[in-house]
């Protein structure tokens, strides 16, 4: 299989595509590609029957795309794992690196990489590593809860420039949490984390999970 054909699989998977149907527009906007670009692709993935289209509603992986996304994304987490515990990089740096590695790991060589991690079960955001099967995401996000709600922070969304704010705000995953205020008309929140007050705004909020 072709790195782009990877790519593809890996974002359709990651908007949830492997349980209900996505738009060729969420796709060109998670990959920053043409909507021409996207329609060829999909007619390629199609006749390799790794989706499948229902008119007026979107695309769906099916079973067989959905094992391929599956063993991207965990060869992808993998990396990142070895890139922040053994190369010494930042949860906000490894993403693009884990990207280009992914893609040249055989499954003798991903074996072996799991195996010499100690077999971990997520990634530095938090992020599952998934086996062979669909895994299932039970988390709250941050902006969903109610004033006095206590939590742990689970996962982030991978994304730099929000790994970067957060890691500012001093949050980390693991980090226990008491939503103090939730300000008027969609506004910041505040949380306490052990004697610290922290605000942080509604739409990052939205990409961290929560027990």
């Amino acid at each position: 299989m072709t790195q782009n054909k990877e790519d593809y699989l890996k974002v359709i998977y990651e908007l949830g595509g492997s349980t209900s149907q996505v738009n060729n527009k969420d796709i060109c906007t998670a990959l920053g590609v043409s909507a021409p670009s996207v329609s060829e692709m999909i007619k390629k993935l199609l006749e390799e029957e790794y989706i499948e289209y229902t008119p007026y509603k979107g695309i769906k992986l099916t079973q067989y795309g959905t094992e391929e996304a599956v063993k991207i994304i965990r060869r992808h987490r993998l990396w990142e794992v070895f890139l922040v515990n053994h190369l010494g990089y930042t949860w906000d740096e490894v993403h693009d690196e884990a990207e280009k590695l992914e893609h040249v790991t055989s499954s003798r060589f991903e074996e072996r990489l799991e195996k010499y991690l100690g077999y971990p079960k997520t990634c530095p955001h938090g992020s599952p590593i998934p086996s062979d099967t669909i895994e299932i995401n039970n988390c709250r996000t941050l902006d969903s809860l109610e004033v006095n709600e206590s939590t742990i922070i689970r996962r982030v969304t991978d994304d730099s420039e929000l790994l970067r704010y957060v890691t500012h705000l001093g949050l980390n995953i693991g980090d226990s949490i008491t939503i103090v205020d939730l300000a008027l008309y969609n506004g910041p929140i505040t949380l306490r984390k052990k004697e610290k007050y922290i605000i942080i705004g509604r739409e990052a909020a939205s990409k961290i999970y929560v027990d």
